[in-house]
Parts: structure tokens; C-alpha cells; sequence
């Protein structure tokens, strides 16, 4: 990451002074008044608050200039910067620019800010921070962190590094600018890969990338039994820091791919994570696999983990009738199965609220039969036209998106559009569908939670709008 280095020379134009470092929030955090309007709190120390760029109405409190005698000065409000006393764990306040407690500061060519009179004393974020704000359906939420002198040190460098920025230098996510998430090293290697199927080469992009939300942002339940078949497992996951909703929190299920044969609670670990940090309970399940669970035992354990779920919502803080399920791949037979096919089910369907099928497989080639397929479909190939989800779609109640990768094998963007053909031609119902590009079979569901947000905005927009949030 470039630090941006800056002499103390006047800074007449308004603009945000922010954290050099992005930390986990992807706009930055810029020096920032405590509420808002009305509310605006300038007896209270200043904070620190996701930078809102390109919103000129909400900025105002954001916004600061250097004077000529080298006070940080937040120009809406004629008021400097001071720090409540010069010893480490200060507060900053706002004071009148002609108090004797007004200061002057020093902004340092390596991003420090420091008391002109005290360089040893870094302006210094916090490492903790809180959600505010945010409503569930945001894609990236704000959060804030205080801010304090500290002792200067090289180890806080992430914390004590801050840069001039310009409100209007960063857009709001829209369609021109999504792709942008995606850093050039991994798109190169995405499209290197090609559309092979590569689960452990694409996962190896994605293990170090920063995410959004960690393991400290969540609680995790102890496994659980939703049925009882050996593999019916589930593990809920619930923020810890983020509010929910006035009411139950939307929830959403989390099924993994694998070629039938493989996968577990980990497959989805991260995406749970970060539904759950956002605000939603995450639900994540395994299933029996193949060979010794064959099909429809997937569409099967689906309908057993949403009535585990519509039986035990209230405990989780969740809306039972507010619950959505998320397939990939072979995942994805099973989510389709089970929200298309309620006649394969044992006893009653239960509905949902939606559905997003990624790269789903709902179409089989018995002149081509692939060991997965006969692993679960059975070595039968002229059974599989009546048990592929293609053809044989009886409900179309519930709300779907369909996401397909740029980069996955031909043969999941013929089955995907034909599905949407079925539903839309054949079926009268208007369906949602998306190709995911830059991505393969595996990486967009992967990226969900790093700064590409492509995928984690078409699915959190279904959820929001499909829904009730």
C-alpha cells in the first residue's frame, strides 16, 4: 500500500484527512464529528467514520483544512482540532480556533499526524470498531473507530498513517465501478485458469485476502444435527457487533458444492462469516454425500435444514418467514431440486423467501456421463432425463436469481440458460440471472466478503428486494 506523504504546507480546499490504510473498511476512515444534523455532537471527542465520498450533504463534518498557522481546521464549523492533554490515551476535541488550548499540528511525509510542540504523540485509530448506521441490505456498512494520542510506534504504523483525500477521489459502487474490486493479479490468474474446474488453485487466491469480517465479528454455534442421517449437520453464525434488525434478522442458508462427493461446515465458512457479520443469521450445512447418499437426498436435507430452521427461528433471532438458500454447484442441484421439485421431498415442502442457484447443476448428459454425476444420479443413465431439474420444474412460487461464472465450463451456461428459458418461456415467471465476469466456477462465491463485491452486491440486492428487510 502507498502512504501518501504531505508537507505542512496550507490546505485551503477542503478535504478529508483519512486513515493511509483501508484496515478492513474499503472507503477508508476519515476524522469525523459524532452524529448528524441536529444531532451533531461537537462537544464530544472527535472520531473517526467510514470516509463519505461523494455524498456532499453528509460530508460536511468530515471536511478540514490546514491553516497557514497549521491548525486542522473542520471548515463547516470554524472549529480546530486540540487534543484534551498531551499524554498518550488523549482524546481530541473540537475548540475554538482562537483558544489557548488550540494547537498547532504536524502532518509527517510518512503519514503521521502529531502536536507540533509534541512529535513523540501520534494521532492513533483504535483497534476496535462499531457498526453504525448501516441498514442490513448495505453492501459494505459503516463503521467507526475512535481516535487518541498515542506514543508513536513503527508496530502501530497501520493505525497511526493518515493521508489527505478528496471527497469526490472515490465513487459509490454502481455498475461502471464494481469490476474495480478485483485486484489485476488475481483476474490474470482467474482467466489463466480458464474454465476448468480448479478448486484448490482458485482458493489459493482468495486465502489471503483481507475480508471484511473475521472470526472475532461473529459467534458460531456448536454442530448440529438438523435430521437424522449421518452428515445432516448445521452451524449458525451470528454477528457480534452489528445490530439486527428492529424485528428477526432475515436468514440464509448455505449449501456446498463439491461434485456430490465432497465439502462440509468449512466449504462456506467465509461467506457465513460475512452474511453473519452483515446482520443476517447464517445457517451452514453439509448433507450426506455421495456414493453412499444418492439422489434426491440432497433436496431431501434441504427441506430438513429450513424446517430445523422455521422450528428454531425465534431462538436464533431470525424470521422464519424470511429465510433464503444459497447453493453452488452440486449445491446448487440440491437448492434447485428442492425449491423447483417439492414432490421429490419427504413429507411437506416448506417454502422460502428466495433462492440463488450458483452455477447450479440442473441438467444431465447420460452420452456423457461424468463420475459425479453417476456417483449421485446412479449409474442409470436413461433415468436421469426424469431426475435432472430441467423438464421438470412443478413450483415456480419461490424467487430466484441464477448466477453463472464467465469462466465456467460451457456446459453450466447452457443448463443455466436453458432453465431460465424454461421459467421465463415455458413457465410465464420473470427471473432473475446474472453472469458473474472475470470469474470461475469457484471464485465468485469465494470473493464473497473481500473488496470485490460483485457478487456479494447482486445477492444482497435479491435478498433485500426479494425479501422483506
Amino acid at each position: 500500500m502507498l502512504t501518501f506523504a504531505y508537507s505542512n504546507s496550507a490546505i485551503a480546499e477542503p478535504r478529508f484527512l483519512r486513515s493511509s490504510y483501508n484496515l478492513e473498511d474499503q472507503s477508508g476512515y476519515c476524522l469525523d464529528i459524532p452524529g448528524f444534523g441536529q444531532r451533531l455532537q461537537k462537544d464530544a471527542p472527535v472520531t473517526t467514520h467510514t470516509c463519505k465520498y461523494s455524498r456532499p450533504g453528509f460530508s460536511v463534518d468530515e471536511l478540514l483544512d490546514l491553516t497557514q498557522s497549521n491548525q486542522l481546521r473542520l471548515s463547516e464549523f470554524d472549529l480546530c482540532l486540540s487534543a484534551d492533554a498531551m499524554k498518550p490515551g488523549s482524546d481530541i476535541y473540537m475548540v475554538d480556533c482562537s483558544a489557548d488550548r488550540a494547537h498547532a499540528w504536524t502532518i509527517h511525509s510518512g503519514g503521521r499526524v502529531t502536536p507540533a510542540d509534541v512529535p513523540g504523540l501520534c494521532m492513533t485509530l483504535s483497534s476496535d470498531r462499531v457498526f453504525v448506521n448501516s441498514t442490513i441490505a448495505n453492501l459494505t456498512p459503516n463503521s467507526t473507530r475512535s481516535v487518541s494520542l498515542e506514543d508513536c510506534a513503527s508496530a502501530l504504523k497501520y493505525r497511526q498513517s493518515w493521508k489527505w483525500s478528496d471527497p469526490g477521489e472515490q465513487k459509490t459502487l454502481n455498475a461502471n465501478t464494481l469490476r474495480a474490486g478485483m485486484d489485476a493479479m488475481t483476474a490474470a490468474r482467474i482467466r489463466e485458469l480458464g474454465n476448468e474446474i480448479k478448486p484448490q488453485e482458485t482458493a489459493e487466491l482468495y486465502a489471503t485476502l483481507p475480508r471484511m469480517f473475521t472470526a472475532a465479528d461473529v459467534s458460531v454455534s456448536d454442530v448440529i444435527d438438523y435430521g437424522p442421517d449421518a452428515g445432516q449437520q448445521l452451524q449458525v453464525y451470528a454477528g457480534v457487533n452489528r445490530n439486527h434488525p428492529r424485528n428477526a434478522a432475515p436468514i440464509i442458508l448455505l449449501v456446498h458444492g463439491g461434485a456430490f462427493s465432497r465439502g462440509g461446515l468449512g466449504s462456506f465458512a467465509d461467506a457465513a462469516t460475512h452474511f453473519a457479520g452483515l446482520g443476517y443469521v447464517a445457517v451452514n450445512m453439509t448433507y450426506p454425500l455421495a456414493p453412499s447418499a444418492t439422489w434426491p437426498s440432497g433436496a431431501r436435507s434441504v427441506a430438513s435444514a429450513v424446517r430445523w430452521i422455521k422450528e428454531n427461528a425465534t431462538e436464533l433471532k431470525g424470521d422464519p418467514d424470511n429465510i433464503f438458500v444459497l447453493g453452488r454447484s452440486a449445491g446448487g442441484a440440491h437448492v434447485a431440486d428442492f425449491v423447483f421439485r417439492p414432490g421429490i421431498v419427504d413429507g411437506e415442502s416448506p417454502l422460502v423467501a428466495g433462492a440463488i442457484l450458483a452455477s447450479p447443476v440442473v441438467a444431465l448428459d447420460p452420452d456423457n456421463p461424468t463420475a459425479p454425476a453417476i456417483s449421485y444420479f446412479g449409474a442409470a443413465t436413461d433415468e436421469w432425463q426424469d431426475k435432472q431439474t430441467l423438464g421438470n420444474i412443478e413450483r415456480t412460487s419461490i424467487p430466484v436469481l441464477i448466477l453463472v461464472a464467465e469462466f465456467d465450463p460451457q456446459r453450466f451456461h447452457i443448463s443455466t440458460a436453458r432453465l431460465l428459458h424454461e421459467l421465463v418461456v415455458d413457465k410465464g415467471v420473470t427471473t432473475r440471472f446474472r453472469q458473474m465476469r472475470g470469474h470461475n466456477h469457484i471464485s465468485y462465491t469465494a470473493s464473497l466478503g473481500t473488496p470485490d463485491t460483485r457478487a456479494a452486491e447482486e445477492i444482497i440486492d435479491f435478498l433485500a428486494t426479494a425479501g422483506r428487510n
